[in-house]
């Protein structure tokens, strides 16, 4: 048996590998599925919850049922100050990203094109990302008070890394062979671009801002609870002060589900983006 024979047996054995795991696990291997066990896993937690709440499992008066914190939290639905505290985070942190693919993205051409750019700043790139944004809070406090001003520095600063290492991750996979063959061909820039750079690096774009939003949504939150600006996070805080056990635990569910949509719509804007791309190909069948 050839070393080419030897390196080619695990691609061909892992789709029955695949197809023997599916046919143990059917249920799994289809999207309704898969939405069928996750349901099903939220519910038994749920009901773990309030068998735990009402049989006293829990400390007296620090955890409410589950079916309390639930009926709290559709009647905050219907509650004019809860959509107007949600819009306060959602649309900084919205803003904030974009801010941060417009940092991000030429500072990413700059640091994966350039040798000398990229070495003058990995030291100061290396001694930014592992910062806290909640170390930055007093900063921000100082500069422009409780405002969006605040969360909005404090967004970009936490945020920004996922984006920037992912698109200089994506710049520096572009093919050789494939610029090589374009310059030869002499496709010009806006060809190279649209066939060769943009679909290298949209793969890691689009990896990079789904998680750097699901980190502005959490810095806001984080920032709007330390910090006193307006938005969900405040009344948490407020919820927690007053004593009102069920309306804390129901914000904080309802930003868990508010960071949910947001990763599901990337993912949504990501499949037919990336029909092509043998990951969202390998995810369609199984």
């Amino acid at each position: 048996m050839t070393t080419t024979q030897v390196r080619e047996l695990p691609a061909r054995v892992r789709p029955r590998a695949q197809r023997r795991g599916a046919s143990r696990f059917p249920l799994a291997a289809s999207p309704m599925g898969r939405t069928v066990l996750g349901a099903g896993a939220v519910l038994a937690v749920l009901a773990a919850w309030e068998v735990l709440a009402r049989t006293g499992a829990f400390p007296p008066g620090s955890i409410p049922p589950a079916s309390t914190v639930l009926a709290e939290f559709v009647r905050q639905l219907g509650v004019a100050a809860f959509w107007a505290a949600a819009w306060n985070t959602v649309s900084v942190a919205l803003l904030g990203l974009l801010l941060i693919v417009l940092v991000a993205s030429p500072l990413a051409l700059l640091i994966g094109l350039v040798r000398p750019v990229q070495e003058s700043t990995w030291f100061l790139l290396e001694f930014l990302k592992p910062i806290p944004p909640v170390a930055l809070i007093p900063l921000g406090l100082l500069l422009w008070g409780p405002s969006p001003g605040m969360k909005l520095f404090l967004i970009v600063m936490g945020a920004i890394w996922p984006l920037l290492t992912q698109l200089i991750y994506g710049i520096k996979e572009i093919n050789g062979v494939g610029a090589e063959m374009a310059r030869s061909y002499r496709l010009g820039w806006w060809l190279t671009t649209s066939r060769l750079v943009f679909p290298s690096v949209l793969p890691f774009a689009l990896t990079g801002l789904r998680i750097s939003a699901s980190i502005a949504i959490v810095v806001a939150v984080v920032t709007e609870m330390i910090g006193g600006a307006a938005g969900l996070g405040q009344n948490i805080v407020v919820a927690q002060s007053a004593g009102a056990l069920a309306e804390m635990y129901a914000l904080i569910i309802a930003t868990g589900l508010l960071g949910l949509l947001i990763n599901a719509g990337f993912r949504a804007v990501q499949k037919p983006l990336l029909f092509w791309h043998p990951s969202v190909r390998q995810e369609g069948n199984l």
